[in-house]
């Protein structure tokens, strides 16, 4: 299996190698020249979601609380619906880059330059997460330490992202979406097979293992939190807005965004599937390392194989998609705001991004060690301060606040977000705290706007 890792890193760099373009201007680097269609949209949104945590984590949460560990995938199959129904169409009037120009557009520099630095920081925490998954996976293999196979995936990933762009990333992400779906129906099936059905497991399982859609472990309350913090990301996200950004059309935009929110529902079922039948068979490993377990223990060697190669490109498509994208924010909505750079200095900077944020990506999953918990941390901030302004800046219409007052909505929402995600601050209800910094978003400037439209005067907040 390491020959099987190897060339499929290696495979990746030859990618970014042939697409590189030395003279790409933004709209090449950032948004591959607006001309992706259908297929490729739906390719690269639905690999670009499914990375370490819908299958390393989502295995995890399989073993550890049955089929509603699904859930942690299926809240993306509204959030894509709703992406391609309403958000698109609107999103394609507006010849942006980023998630923070959309933002320039509708509120003005402040709020594009605040959002812009909360997608930075928070974004570090989903990149964190595919590497995490990364070493987590390839060292339960026992092919070395688990940090050392994050320093590795990391370097792939940031000279694959620095040389290819925008246009490299989409253009093998339909392939690795073919790959993934692949690997995992022949996985899910093949332990099924290995274990003589699911009839010969039933007896070893947990009682409620095939309860859905809530368990003893999983409320409708935490359905509901995570449709909210984790499926609200797909509606607004940075790394969907690229997708929708850099499609050729608004019917290539929703076509794509409907596909591949049917693509993720036989994933979210198999990956919970396959947590499940571990379950039974091996009780006593750690929940995320279900899955590198089923590949050296519960798989035929060409099952495995084929799985590895799935999961090495999961991974891979959906970080360096993510690190892509913040780092163009970095460059072309923090410092670009600040500062006049070219067209070629901006695409420069965004490389030089890449490998900066690569780097601290790489630390804090070291430090954290766990998938969902690192995508946790930055859905908590991310959501919290950042989706409640965009929704009202896209569908407020005549209520959409102005700048000043989603600056202030952002912020309130943002602390607390950030209060509920910091693992060193203990306060209670901390797990509440992301969902009610999201709801004061979008309540506090809706509110305030209202005020000021009945008594027909401003309210002088910033």
């Amino acid at each position: 299996m390491l020959i099987t890792i190897g060339a499929v890193l290696a495979a990746f760099l030859v990618v970014g190698l042939r697409a590189r373009r030395r003279d790409a201007s933004r709209e090449d680097y950032f948004v591959a020249g607006r001309s992706a269609g259908r297929l490729s949209v739906a390719g690269s949104l639905f690999a670009t979601a499914v990375g370490g945590s819908a299958t390393v984590g989502v295995v995890g949460l399989g073993y550890g609380l049955g089929m509603t560990g699904a859930w942690w995938t299926l809240v993306g199959v509204p959030g894509l619906v709703l992406l391609g129904l309403f958000v698109a169409p609107r999103l394609r009037r507006y010849r942006v880059f980023t998630l923070p120009g959309l933002l320039q557009e509708i509120y003005g520099t402040r709020m594009s330059a605040v959002a812009a630095a909360l997608i930075v920081v928070a974004w570090v925490g989903v990149v964190a997460g595919q590497i995490a998954a990364a070493g987590i996976l390839l060292a339960e293999l026992g092919f070395g330490g688990s940090s050392a196979w994050m320093a590795v995936f990391t370097v792939v990933l940031i000279v694959y992202a620095v040389m290819g762009g925008q246009r490299a990333v989409i253009k093998t992400d339909a392939v690795q979406a073919c790959m993934i779906l692949l690997g995992l129906s022949v996985a899910f099936v093949c332990l099924l097979q290995a274990q003589g059905g699911l009839a010969s497991v039933r007896d070893s399982l947990p009682t409620d293992a095939l309860s859905f859609p809530t368990s003893d472990g999983f409320r409708y309350a935490d359905l509901l939190r995570l449709l909210l913090l984790v499926g609200t990301a797909y509606v607004v996200g940075p790394d969907m807005y690229s997708r929708v950004l850099s499609s050729s059309s608004i019917a290539a935009a929703r076509g794509g965004a409907f596909l591949a929110a049917f693509a993720l529902i036989p994933v979210a079922l198999f990956t919970a599937g396959m947590g499940v039948v571990v379950s039974a068979v091996a009780p006593v490993i750690e929940a995320e390392s279900a899955l590198p377990w089923l590949m050296s223990n519960g798989l035929p060697s060409m099952a495995g194989a084929l799985l590895l190669v799935a999961l090495v490109a999961a991974l891979m498509s959906s970080a360096d998609s993510t690190l892509l994208g913040q780092s163009i924010v970095l460059a072309n909505d923090v410092v670009g705001r600040v500062t006049t750079l070219s067209e070629a200095r901006t695409v420069q900077l965004a490389r030089l991004a890449v490998v900066v944020l690569g780097a601290s990506s790489c630390v804090i999953a070291s430090v954290h060690g766990q998938v969902i918990a690192s995508l946790m941390f930055a859905y908590s901030i991310f959501a919290s301060g950042v989706v409640g302004p965009v929704l009202l800046g896209l569908f407020g219409g005549r209520f959409r606040p102005s700048g000043s007052l989603a600056l202030f909505g952002l912020c309130i929402g943002g602390t607390l977000g950030l209060l509920g995600a910091i693992p060193v601050v203990d306060v209670p209800h901390k797990s509440l705290l992301p969902v009610a910094g999201l709801l004061a978003s979008v309540l506090v400037p809706l509110v305030a706007t209202l005020l000021s439209r009945m008594f027909g005067r401003e309210t002088g907040m910033v």
